[in-house]
């Protein structure tokens, strides 16, 4: 039987939206206005290891033939940070400032043909981006009805545009598609947005479909740039979820820059603060409104108790949130638990920091400089990343960890690069797996019936199209299944170790087998039929 995958969080659409958003009628009119038409890639970038900027990852037509069955796809309105420019400051990154005036000019201009080339983003879009026309919810509500557009609707064939094709867009396309189908073309394929619990396991039983869950990425999302009163962000998540024609599973509450909510965490690293300043709010608490907001989405009322008029619960994801929020929030979902309601923690791309506790984060915040890592040198120990006590919170509320494919994220350095670059494959994914597990065996806070459970909350979150470097072996969703096999292989090996005391329980290479389809889509499937709203 075919190995299945899913991944909780990506963006599949991302690309054919960025591209064909502004131009609309143009696409139409050529019957490519679909999240199904893949946009080309540039290949030499993809096959070098270059950051997935220029070439798809994970559209729809790799989700279709890689036997991507489960996809959590992320609706992003872009921040606008990304596309405008910064004034120098005199501080501690007054360098970085001016060299960004130098660089990207007064004019603007400079800063479109950058993101144009980096981001793949037509300058049309860049320029709606900078606008004042640009808004965040106006935006969201957009992406939505554009996913949705082809949900349960079977196509024949895909359709493929090629940006700035020399001899005619079909002509280009047709040769594409020649070279390499398996990147280019999927046939009678579809996938359907479930609208509530049966319609999910109906699509999840249904192996001819794609199973599409709706996630947010960012309470910007609502427009919290823009409305001046917590009421309005409220009647905004509300609107989402009665009326919206499918839920949104969980939203990814913190981002890049700060969202008027709760703290963010530092996210971006070197070089980039040429191009985006993300200081203000990072690294910080929860504001009053975004306890209030958070409830909210949750469906709970100001006594933290369930309240039916406030809707279906809406989980929340804690990639991206501050080491302080996180710590805010956790109090709340503690909070829940004494009155016997469970709410599942999301950390959706995550890597393991292999840090002790969000207070240890907090206290080494200042120290987040490239390449910083744990006392082993193994991790990533950005706040960005979950530390042992966020480890103890998912396995006690049966929540789920996907793992980043993000080399970074995962702790791969220059250092790395130069001297050791072997680790950048299976190896450095295996380490952030062992890393969670041995953190769930080695707590105190755990008992030894709730310790095994961390192998259920477990699954791969790769953020694909979300403008990440790959783990060089693993740049797009095609390469799953090599993935699979090279970790059956690498955990296989481990378990031969009779230290592997986290390890002693599998007795045979069938048993890690076993656990890697659990890993690829069992965990993620299970965890989506426990906790899809009804």
């Amino acid at each position: 039987m075919k190995r299945k995958f899913s991944d909780l969080h990506c963006h599949n659409h991302m690309r054919a939206h960025f591209q064909m958003q502004e131009k609309q009628k143009k696409f139409t009119r050529k019957g490519e206005f679909s999240p199904w038409t893949v946009i080309a890639s540039n290949s030499k970038n993809k096959d070098k290891g270059k950051m997935g900027a220029s070439y798809s990852q994970i559209d729809l037509v790799k989700c279709w033939n890689s036997n991507l069955r489960l996809t959590f796809n992320s609706l992003y309105p872009l921040e606008r940070q990304f596309v405008i420019g910064m004034d120098p400051k005199i501080g501690e990154d007054k360098w970085y400032n001016f060299l960004a005036r130098g660089i990207l000019g007064h004019s603007g201009i400079k800063r479109d043909l950058l993101q144009t080339a980096y981001m793949r983003i037509p300058d049309k879009v860049v320029d709606f981006f900078q606008s004042k026309e640009y808004d965040y919810w106006e935006s969201l509500n957009r992406e939505k009805d554009f996913v949705l557009m082809d949900s349960g609707r079977r196509i024949k064939k895909n359709e493929i545009h090629v940006p700035q094709a020399l001899f005619g867009d079909k002509k280009a396309a047709e040769k594409r598609a020649k070279a390499e189908p398996e990147v280019y073309v999927a046939e009678n394929a579809c996938y359907r947005i479930p609208k509530d619990k049966a319609d999910l396991k109906k699509s999840l039983d249904d192996d001819s479909e794609i199973t599409m869950i709706l996630t947010i990425e960012g309470a910007h999302a609502l427009g919290t740039d823009r409305l001046r009163y917590v009421q309005d962000i409220s009647d905004r998540v509300q609107f989402i979820k009665k009326m919206w024609e499918a839920p949104v599973f969980f939203i990814t509450f913190a981002h890049h820059f700060d969202n008027h909510l709760c703290g963010h965490a530092h996210s971006i690293p070197g070089m980039g603060k040429v191009l985006m300043n993300q200081k203000k709010h990072m690294n910080e608490g929860f504001r009053r409104n975004g306890r209030r907001i958070i409830r909210e989405m949750l469906g709970l009322n100001s006594q933290f108790e369930k309240d039916p008029e406030l809707g279906y619960r809406m989980l929340i994801d804690v990639k991206h949130m501050a080491a302080r929020s996180r710590m805010e929030y956790y109090e709340m979902v503690k909070t829940c638990m004494e009155k016997g309601d469970i709410i599942p923690v999301i950390a959706s791309h995550c890597g393991y920091s292999g840090m002790a506790s969000l207070a240890e984060h907090i206290e080494c915040e200042k120290k987040e400089k490239d390449d910083y890592c744990d006392p082993t040198g193994k991790f990533n120990a950005w706040n960005i990343n979950m530390c042992d006590e966020d480890i103890e919170m998912i396995v006690k509320t049966g929540g789920l960890f996907g793992i980043s494919f993000d080399q970074r994220i995962l702790g791969i350095t220059k250092s790395d690069l130069k001297n050791n670059p072997k680790r950048n494959g299976i190896q450095l994914i295996w380490e952030n797996i062992e890393g969670i597990v041995k953190a769930a065996y080695s707590s105190k806070n755990l008992s030894e019936e709730e310790k095994p459970n961390i192998w259920k909350c477990i699954t791969i979150g790769t953020d694909f199209e979300g403008l990440i470097d790959p783990v060089d072996p693993y740049p797009t969703s095609l390469q799953y299944e090599q993935m699979a096999n090279n970790l059956v292989f690498e955990i296989d090996q481990a378990r031969k170790d009779p230290k592997a005391k986290h390890l002693a329980h599998f007795k045979s290479r069938e048993e890690v087998e076993k656990w890697v389809d659990d890993f690829c889509y069992t965990n993620a499937e299970a965890f989506a039929l426990k906790n899809y709203p009804v």
